[in-house]
């Protein structure tokens, strides 16, 4: 019996690419374990950090587990192959794209493939470990930002058939899944090389029904800010019982000037008027955002800037990350990086904040209604992406069903918290 694991760094797209390799495996009779003679490390570059912990591990592996054979695929496989086959146990590179394919990654490691295979879709039917679903609905990018390395290895935008993914939609429904979150490397761009827009595949999928599920919902994972277009927000708008209202917007920084350094095609004033149009359409909206600290040339008003920007925004969470120069990119040789205190003041400082802003937020949902995934322990996530408390005695004998409509409540903790609990609407007080 032949055995595997699966480790896995990064986005929600590479969970969705382990994902799929790990059924390839399963179909083909593997099993998952703990001590594997096959482990499968799908790794991240997006900072040096990133590829710094995926070294780390391998390297573990090779002590720990020396008849290990090791599999190492992803954008630091594309990124720094030949430093990565010199490490112990490490028998294969795959990068991304083609080298991700079952097909491929079968025959690379040896697997015999049957003709009848070559046709089986690229898809998942499950999602190990989650409550959610991840789909990835296309890949790579076309832009340029200064500071990002995922478009030289990730390559241009694709994006996958929208009849592809509803059909995929169906079968993870099927596996009793209730939200599905539709991911990618530049998700607002899906459909461009198809003649088609994101905004139509939001209405396809939104129209998928199955016989097993009556009631779920998707989510976008993360898009741009200027790229929520009438289309997709038209959509969010007419059904919000199926697309929740959150959406993940990057900010990277709130200074006009830091923004055209990191080559973004936006100002600040254009993306908080982005915001403010959708919040006209969508109540209550939730906005959560990445924030980068420390970019080549930030000065002390340009934070300053970007604070205040955060604050007008109102963003419900925020993911602060330092600046990590990358090979390859515009900005790879930073003339003026702030000092390493200084990074990690302004990280915190603008954590504070972000703390600040997520309590704002959760105090003015109450009294709002949500729809909850529910989820094991007597808790929830709603569609605004907030962790809700329910007490299942108040869903009647048969306890609440896979998602349920409530009432907010913003209640104060001993700790000094804001937690959110939710109420079916029929025992809601007026």
């Amino acid at each position: 019996m032949q055995t595997v694991r699966f480790i896995t760094f990064g986005c929600k797209a590479n969970q969705y690419d382990t994902q799929l390799l790990r059924e390839t495996l399963l179909r083909r009779g593997w099993n998952e374990a703990r001590e594997a003679e096959l482990v499968v490390v799908n790794t991240c570059t997006v900072t040096a950090e990133a590829g710094r912990k995926a070294r780390q591990v391998i390297r573990r592996i090779g002590r720990e587990t020396p008849t290990a054979r090791i599999c190492v695929t992803g954008c630091l496989a594309e990124s720094e192959p030949e430093l990565l086959r010199e490490l112990p146990n490490v028998e294969w590179v795959l990068g991304n794209g083609e080298a991700k394919r079952p097909v491929h990654f079968l025959r690379q490691l040896g697997e015999e493939v049957d003709p009848e295979e070559l046709g089986i879709p690229s898809g998942i039917t499950e999602f190990a470990g989650h409550t959610r679903a991840f789909l990835k609905i296309q890949d790579g990018c076309d832009k340029a930002c200064a500071f990002c390395i995922i478009p030289s290895v990730r390559g241009p935008s694709r994006s996958r058939p929208a009849d592809e993914l509803a059909a995929e939609v169906r079968g993870l429904l099927a596996g009793g899944f209730r939200e599905i979150v539709l991911c990618g490397i530049h998700i607002g761009h899906w459909g461009r090389d198809l003649g088609q827009s994101l905004g139509h595949l939001l209405e396809c999928l939104s129209e998928v029904e199955h016989p097993s599920a009556e009631d779920w919902r998707l989510r976008l994972s993360s898009i741009e800010a200027t790229e929520v277009d009438d289309g997709v927000l038209g959509v969010l708008a007419g059904r919000p019982d199926r697309i929740a209202p959150h959406l993940h917007m990057p900010l990277q920084s709130g200074d006009d000037a830091v923004l055209a350094a990191m080559n973004r095609w936006y100002t600040s004033a254009q993306y908080l008027a982005a915001c403010e149009r959708i919040r006209s359409r969508l109540d209550r909206p939730a906005f959560t955002a990445d924030v980068l600290v420390g970019f080549d040339g930030e000065e002390e008003p340009s934070f300053e800037n970007t604070l205040r920007t955060a604050r007008e925004a109102g963003f419900a969470r925020i993911h602060v990350f330092p600046f990590s120069p990358r090979p390859g990119t515009a900005a790879e040789r930073p003339l003026r990086l702030p000092d390493p205190g200084l990074v990690r003041e302004r990280r915190a400082r603008l954590s504070e904040l972000a703390g600040e802003l997520a309590t704002a937020y959760r105090r003015g949902l109450d009294g709002a209604r949500d729809r909850i995934v529910v989820e094991a322990g007597g808790v929830g996530l709603s569609g605004r992406y907030q962790r809700v408390r329910i007490d299942p005695t108040d869903f009647g004998s048969t306890g609440p069903a896979p998602i349920e409509e409530v009432e907010l409540g913003a209640v104060d903790t001993a700790e000094g918290e804001v937690e959110l609990r939710g109420r079916p609407l029929a025992v809601s007080t007026p």
